[in-house]
């Protein structure tokens, strides 16, 4: 009998120290699903690893583009969404029908850089001004040595090949980014186009899925040209362009001029919508200002401001650490940091956010 009784105090004991409600994963916080934008999802990667060794938190990150962070939010599949296109009125409306408010929060900015590939120009960096670039997506410029590429690239062997023209096949914040700056220089692809996660593009243009697909596609074609986050570029070995700004000077898809871009924009309050519709969304498309890149971005988490209470907590911990010591993460992935004042403001409005 008594052989028996030790028995059990010591599988008792087992079961408590090795197995049972004592352990650490039992008190570890809940896993986290988000999902969105391409733009973001490096740093998400990299802020998931970090966090999870400081805090022991799950944070899990789909990329699937900017949309697919808004659907997803919006309908609660996901605990947040991200997104480099701020919410649109019927968007927001939509979400409040669903849940409640809806916040943006600025996680980091960067650079959409025009890549392209063209043995034959070497390590020159090709030029393009604005328009140039708009008529090139818009299919009305379809060669490469066209008069108009060549004027701007003196000097540069362009050849007479067709230019293959490659976008983002699924709704992307980053097409969002750079039809909105082709939209500010050029009117008829304002009027023929216009701004849009989604555009219609001309026939003959080709989708590819992600960034990393079109990345994949413009490395792997001679004489095409498409757009993607800065990261993308430089893992690819591709040819950027540099692109003439607002103030006349031909600037490059660098850290410190995406920060150049924001700096102007956030000196006035946004007036036109989007941007207008939320606290902390700025647009950085064609700001001024001699170093400034044009085709610059910021990404969004977007969360409802109520949250559950199991899950509520966590996320906005999380985002109050991203966009404080997560901001030294971004550099080593081509990402500008955010502003101190942004910083100091996001985390002031996720202090707002409730749980129930």
């Amino acid at each position: 009998m008594r052989t028996r009784l030790l028995t059990i105090v010591f599988l008792s004991l087992s079961v408590a120290i090795g197995g049972g409600g004592c352990s650490p994963s039992s008190s570890s916080a809940p896993r986290i699903n988000a999902g969105g934008a391409t733009f973001v999802n490096p740093l998400l990667q990299k802020w998931s690893g970090e966090y999870k060794k400081l805090k022991n938190a799950e944070i899990d990150y789909v990329s699937k583009g900017s949309s697919y962070g808004i659907e997803q939010m919006t309908a609660k599949t996901i605990d947040f969404g991200c997104s480099d296109a701020p919410m649109k009125k019927e968007q927001l409306a939509t979400a409040k029908e669903k849940g409640s408010d809806v916040i943006h929060i600025p996680l980091t900015m960067g650079a959409v850089a025009v890549v392209y590939n063209l043995p034959e120009v070497g390590e020159a960096k090709l030029k393009f001004t604005g328009d140039v670039l708009a008529d090139i997506f818009n299919k009305k410029i379809t060669k490469w040595d066209d008069k108009r590429i060549t004027d701007l690239n003196a000097g540069v062997p362009l050849p007479p090949k067709d230019i293959v023209v490659v976008t983002r096949a699924e709704g992307s914040g980053t097409t969002n980014i750079f039809s909105e700056y082709l939209s500010k220089v050029s009117e008829p692809f304002k009027k023929e186009i216009g701004t849009s996660t989604k555009p219609k593009w001309p026939q003959g243009v080709i989708g590819q899925e992600g960034s990393d697909g079109v990345a994949g596609f413009v490395k792997g074609n001679v004489g095409s040209i498409g757009y993607v986050e800065i990261l993308f570029a430089k893992k690819n070995n591709l040819g950027t362009a540099l692109l003439k700004n607002r103030d006349g000077e031909y600037v490059g898809p660098e850290a410190d001029a995406v920060t150049a871009a924001a700096e102007e924009a956030m000196k006035e309050k946004p007036t036109a919508e989007p941007y207008s519709l939320h606290e902390l969304t700025y647009s950085l498309t064609n700001a001024a200002g001699k170093k400034s890149y044009p085709i610059s971005g910021i990404s969004y988490a977007i969360l409802f401001a109520k949250l559950p209470k199991d899950k509520g907590p966590t996320i906005v911990e999380f985002l109050k650490w991203a966009v404080s010591d997560g901001q030294q993460f971004g550099k080593e992935l081509e990402y500008a940091p955010l502003p101190e004042d942004l910083r100091k403001r996001a985390q002031e409005r996720l202090g707002q956010v409730t749980f129930e």
